[in-house]
Order: structure tokens, then C-alpha cells, then sequence
């Protein structure tokens, strides 16, 4: 049955709605609603979290085309039953069901997710989704498309970090977006009126992002005012934010007691005034679509419906232990090829500009976001020059926020499945995106594999701008500019962490990473951008380390998680240095000194990628040598430098003739600014040789 609705204020029909099927959408919700709240009393499974008065947000999807996308909040039951129809989903996902369309059992209830369906993967974190839905909505205006994009949360949500930048995102680039605040009073326990300060239509209107306020208990009146919104999105006017009134009907969650922090006179106002699905009933009665019998007959049809799928459920097989790694990395299949172009003496930023270059060039969506890339400068270290010259509009300046940048290029990743390049100024800046970061990270395995969420962040990381420290080109970046990061990264399951020593690897890796279905962390060392190959003591090049400046043109890839052995001198293997980034560079350097007076060979293992690191190559090495140096920039407080010591200790014991030498910056704040604290900061060529010979004299 439908029902042609009033014109809207805009004089824009709203269109036509089944108006009964959209209120058993709304009883399905609320009657799914009050059967798993039941279960989880009776010890069915753990946790449940309400849709009771939320279930207006069936009428706003409605509004919207099917290919439009959502990223939706955990009360949105109705918003997902209105998109997808499934009844079966949620439940399978509360009983941990293996066939549960959106984690296959691995999160908990409520956190919608369906790439056939458009749906984003809902999280825990609260808004956590807003950064991402933006750049969903990037990718959208990108491409030019007609689609839009939904991204809804609670009152308490709209206070966070991630809403606000959401909110920037959608009002600095005019994206098809529609923010929707479902605004019941409740933040958890807190009531209204502390997560922002006035108005917000009018905080949003001045924000550049149209917004307007309606009763979330008026369907009909949630509806025209969804077309609204709707029809200003896609006629080019920019986003729109919708400031939905509610009323929540349960507790914040099964965890909660409803009467520990609200009175029984406001849970009754709230109840008698603000349920949607009654008051729908209400109308529908009134406007002759139903009868009064009607009411209680669908709700009883859908209820036996709901137990006859749950005992269906009940037989579907669970989740095993041994699943418990599987999607945690997706590291991509190396297809070995030749370098074929040209080679050519270049430093690590020419390398990098090359290979931003090459992958704008061969995906006409590929793009660089980040503060100041598109610069005619390329950037504050010109790494985008070359992208900025040749392909205007590729290399994109971003407002000064790292989880906007962030949000944006992932968010473009999660949209078609390929991966951008978001860069950091300095990797210490990186910090205010971490929840983003970590979440990229964490879709993948949260999914079960459904969903990826490609994204490459390179960023300078370590000290200096110029060679390594013993070439007397010391960065002097201080504090802020100086952290090295790996650990940061590498202690994030579903990350990638790469780190290469030399221009040649640096292209190659790089390449590849942009094939990665996991995020990649792409730690570019400050003072290899311009570096020349490392020398001896006597000021001579060397040889086998030379030939990785020389970068050949075209495209090529390199391995994720292959590190590269590197031999110096002859005979028997005295000693492996384990290293990367710029202290392969150092530690070549002592390797040779060290070998140029007491002969023998000495290996240099240069990791490359920090996660995966390649285990087979470690162990290898450790297996020749019996002795071994770890040797890292990172100061030595939960490093990865130490994660891998102990790794070595651990599954190579007895291959050892000793414990292992461990080297690293000092432990105290990465760096002082003045040269000569800077230089005695980092482990450099002196101090490895002064540790290669005290451990060989042993």
C-alpha cells in the first residue's frame, strides 16, 4: 500500500512510501528488539544493545536510494532491516553464528556491516565510522557520482573527535554526505545538554553544513524532512545534517540498569510520548492504511516469525578456535619482475616522487592527501613535486588534522577496495589519528574478511633531513620531529610496517605497497632522503650498498616482508648486524671498518619490513653467524628493536654462542636539537664497531 505524502517546505514532492511496509519494518526492529534483550536474561549470549525508540531511523534510509551508502550506528536495527530486509542477521550475530552476515559471529551484536548492501563495518569506538564515512564521501565527489553517503550517531557521539572531523571533512569539501544525530538525551548514563553548547542547526549552519531539527517520534514528519536533506545533498549544495529528537526507551545496555540513573517519570514520559512505532500505529490507524486489529496482528505475525528463524539459527554451526588468526594480514602475493627501465643515481625523495608518479599514473584514482602535498613545493620535503607538476589535482592539500587525513584516504580505500596515500608530516603527528589507524587496521580481521580497508601512509620518521649522523649531516629536528615510530606501528595487528635503507628499495616497496589490501605504514628515515651510499673509514663508497641508488625507471616491485642479507669481507660469518632504515647504512659502515682490520665476513640484514619481518631470513642468519647485533634508531622503551631481540632469543637460543647485542638510542625524549646531544642520541658507525669488537674478542 503507499501513500503520496505533502509536499515538503522546498516544494520537492517527497515521493512515495509503502507506508504499512515501512511500519512492519519499524515492529520487526522493535520486536527483534525486545526477543534478544529476553535471551540475553536468560544467559543466551553476552551482550545486547538496544534499538527501543530509535526505530524512526527505518523512515530516513527510506528516504534514500538503494545504492547510497551507510555507516550506521549501533542503535540502527531498523536502518539495517529497512535496507536489507534480514531478519536472520542480526540474531545469527548474537548467537555468534558463523553465517552472521556481518561478522560472521566475531563482534559483538548491532555492529552492522554488508559490502553488498553498502553498509561501512560499524565499531565499538563511538563515531568511531566518521572519519571514514567522510572520506567515502571524498571518493564520492571524486568521482563525480550521484550517490551519498549516511553516517549517523548518538548525542554523546557528536561530542568526539572523529564527529568533528567528520564535520570538517563534509563542510571544507562540500561531500554527499548526510550526518544524522540521533538525539535521545542519553549519553550512556549522562543526560543531554553537556555534549555541545547551544543550538546545533545553528552550530552546523555556521559550520558551512545545512542542518535542520525534527521530531524522531513523527515518522511521516522524519521522513519529508530526510527527502529534504536528501534532495539538497544531490542537487549540489553541499551536506546536510539531519538533528533527530528521541526518545530511548530501554537502558544505555544490557549492562545498565535503566532505574539506577533514571526516574521512573521520565522513563514513563518517554515511553508514553516518544515511541515511534506506537505513535506510527497511531497515525496509520488514523489515515485508514490500518485497522486497530492490524496493530497487534503484525506484531504477533513478525514475533512467530522471528522465533521460527531463531530456531533455524539455533542448528547453524558456531565459530571454532581455530579461525581465531585467520584475516588478521593481507600481504599481497609478490609477482616477481625484472626491472626493465633505465637506472639512475637517485636519492630517496627523487625515488618516492617516482613512485607516486607511477601509481597516479597507471590508477586515474589514485591521490595523494595530506598538509601542504600539493603545494608547488610538493610538500615541506618535496616529495610530491614530481606528482604536483605532471598530474595537477592528484597531490591534495589537507586542512592541519591527521585523522581527517586519515579518515579521507582510508575511507577512499573502504569505497572501492584501492589503496590511496595519505602522508604525515612527521610520524610524531601521526598520534591524533591513532584510533582511526588502529580501526583501518582491525576491519579486515573484525569482518572475518569481508571487508579490507587498503590505505598507505608514508611519513618521515627519525631525526634529520640531510645523511646519517656520521657523515656529520645531522638533522637537528628536536623534539616533535624526531621520533622514529616503529613501534607505534608495528605493535597494531592488521598493519603493515615497511622501512627501507636505500632509494632503490624505497620505489620498490612503495609500488607494492599500493597493492596491499591491509593498511601499510610506509616509514620514510629524515636523514636517508638525500643521503649518498654509505662509506668506509677511509671515505670510499661502499660497493655493495652503491648500487641500490641506482633506481631504475618504469615500474617495479619489491617483496613485502623480505629483507635483504648483505655480506662483507670473506669467509666464514663472524658476526650478523640485524638492522634497518638508517642504521643498515651505519652498520654497513662499521661492518667494513671492522672487517678492513681483523678480516672475515660479516653479514648485514637489512629487514626492509618491520611487520611482517621475515622470520626465515633472521633465523637464517642468526644459524651462520652464532652472534648477532639488533640495532635500532628507536629508544629502547618497548621498542620494536627489542620485540625482535626477544624474538631471537627466543626461537634461535641454541644456534646462539651468546646473548645478543642490543643497540638503540638513548632512552630519553627523541632528540635534542643541538648536534653534538643529537649525535651521541643514536647509535652510529662508531658505536656498532666498538660492539662488533667487544663481542668478537669474547
Amino acid at each position: 500500500m503507499t501513500m503520496k505524502l505533502r509536499a515538503t517546505q522546498t516544494e520537492t514532492p517527497a515521493g512515495s512510501l509503502d507506508v504499512v511496509a515501512l511500519y512492519r519494518t519499524m515492529v520487526t526492529a522493535r520486536v527483534t528488539n525486545d526477543l534478544l534483550k529476553t535471551r540475553k536474561t536468560q544467559g543466551r549470549f553476552p551482550f545486547y544493545i538496544g534499538c527501543a525508540g530509535h526505530e524512526v531511523m527505518a523512515a530516513v534510509v527510506a528516504a534514500l536510494n538503494e545504492n547510497d551508502w551507510l555507516a550506521l550506528y549501533y542503535r540502527d536495527l531498523a536502518a539495517w532491516l529497512q535496507r536489507t530486509g534480514d531478519m536472520y542477521g542480526p540474531l545469527q550475530e548474537a548467537y555468534s553464528r558463523i553465517t552472521g552476515p556481518m561478522n560472521a559471529g566475531r563482534n559483538m551484536p548491532s555492529h552492522y556491516a554488508s559490502k553488498e548492501h553498502r553498509i561501512l563495518p560499524t565499531v565499538s569506538e563511538v563515531s568511531g565510522l566518521a572519519p571514514f564515512a567522510g572520506g567515502v564521501g571524498f571518493s564520492l565527489k571524486q568521482e563525480k557520482s550521484t550517490e551519498l553517503i549516511l553516517c549517523s550517531t548518538g548525542d554523546g557521539g557528536a561530542a568526539t573527535n572523529d564527529f568533528n572531523v567528520l564535520f570538517r571533512q563534509a563542510g571544507i569539501h562540500r561531500l554527499p554526505i548526510l550526518i544524522v544525530v540521533e538525539d535521545n538525551g542519553w549519553a550512556i548514563t549522562q543526560p543531554g545538554g553537556n555534549q555541545w553548547s547551544g543550538s546545533m542547526v545553528d552550530w552546523a549552519n555556521a559550520g558551512n553544513v545545512y542542518a535542520e531539527e525534527v521530531d524522531g517520534s513523527d515518522v511521516m514528519a522524519t521522513y519529508e524532512t530526510t527527502c529534504r536533506l536528501v534532495q539538497h545533498i544531490r542537487s549540489g549544495q553541499g551536506p546536510a545534517l539531519l538533528h533527530l529528537r528521541l526518545g530511548l526507551l530501554d537502558a544505555h545496555s544490557s549492562s545498565t540498569d535503566i532505574r539506577s540513573y533514571r526516574s521512573k517519570e521520565e522513563i514513563t514520559q518517554t515511553t508514553t510520548t516518544k515511541d515511534p512505532v506506537k505513535n506510527f500505529g497511531r497515525f496509520l490507524v488514523e489515515q485508514g492504511q490500518l485497522q486497530e486489529a492490524d496493530i497487534e496482528r503484525i506484531r504477533k505475525e513478525i514475533r512467530a516469525q522471528l522465533e521460527k528463524a531463531e530456531q533455524q539459527i539455533l542448528k547453524e554451526p558456531e565459530p571454532t578456535s581455530d579461525r581465531v588468526l585467520d584475516h588478521v594480514l593481507s600481504v599481497p602475493e609478490w609477482r616477481e619482475n625484472v626491472p626493465r627501465g633505465t637506472r639512475r643515481t637517485l636519492t630517496m625523495l627523487g625515488a618516492i616522487n617516482e613512485a607516486l608518479l607511477e601509481l597516479a599514473q597507471r590508477d586515474p584514482g589514485f591521490f595523494v592527501y595530506g598538509q601542504d602535498v600539493g603545494s608547488p613545493k610538493g610538500g615541506v620535503f618535496g616529495a610530491t613535486a614530481s606528482l604536483v607538476l605532471q598530474l595537477p589535482g592528484r597531490a591534495i592539500s589537507s586542512p592541519l588534522n591527521e585523522q581527517m587525513i586519515i579518515g579521507i584516504v582510508s575511507g577512499a580505500g573502504l569505497h572501492d577496495g584501492k589503496a590511496r596515500c595519505a602522508e604525515i608530516q612527521f610520524v610524531d603527528y601521526h598520534q591524533s589519528a591513532t584510533q582511526s589507524i588502529r580501526l583501518a587496521a582491525r576491519f579486515l580481521y573484525q569482518t572475518n574478511g569481508k571487508w579490507n580497508a587498503p590505505l598507505l601512509i608514508r611519513t618521515k620518521s627519525g631525526s634529520g633531513g640531510g645523511g646519517p649522523i656520521s657523515s656529520s649531516t645531522v638533522g637537528g629536528g628536536a623534539y616533535g620531529h624526531s621520533n622514529t615510530g616503529d613501534q607505534w606501528f608495528t605493535s597494531i595487528p592488521g598493519m603493515i610496517t615497511i622501512c627501507p635503507a636505500s632509494p632503490f628499495d624505497a620505489k620498490g616497496l612503495l609500488l607494492e605497497s599500493a597493492r596491499a589490501q591491509s593498511p601499510v605504514t610506509f616509514l620514510e628515515r629524515g636523514r636517508l632522503y638525500r643521503s649518498e651510499p654509505p662509506k668506509d673509514a677511509q671515505g670510499k663508497i661502499i660497493p655493495e650498498m652503491a648500487e641500490y641508488w641506482n633506481v631504475p625507471e618504469g615500474y617495479y616491485t619489491l617483496p613485502i616482508g623480505k629483507a635483504r642479507r648483505l655480506r662483507f669481507g670473506s669467509g666464514p660469518v663472524k658476526l650478523a648486524i640485524i638492522a634497518w632504515g638508517t642504521m643498515v647504512l651505519e652498520s654497513c659502515s662499521a661492518a667494513v671498518n671492522a672487517i678492513n682490520r681483523i678480516g672475515g665476513a660479516i653479514e648485514v640484514v637489512d629487514l626492509r619490513t618491520l611487520a611482517p619481518f621475515d622470520e626465515e631470513a633472521v633465523a637464517a642468519a642468526v644459524k651462520e653467524a652464532n652472534r648477532v647485533i639488533v640495532v635500532t634508531e628507536e629508544i629502547d622503551l618497548t621498542s620494536f628493536g627489542r620485540h625482535l631481540h626477544s624474538w631471537i632469543v627466543q626461537n634461535c637460543f641454541y644456534d646462539l654462542d651468546g646473548t645478543p647485542a642490543f643497540l638503540s638510542a638513548v632512552a630519553a625524549p627523541p632528540a635534542p636539537y643541538s648536534a653534538s646531544e643529537e649525535e651521541h642520541f643514536y647509535p652510529s658507525a662508531a658505536t656498532i664497531e666498538a660492539k662488533i669488537e667487544e663481542i668478537l674478542a669474547e
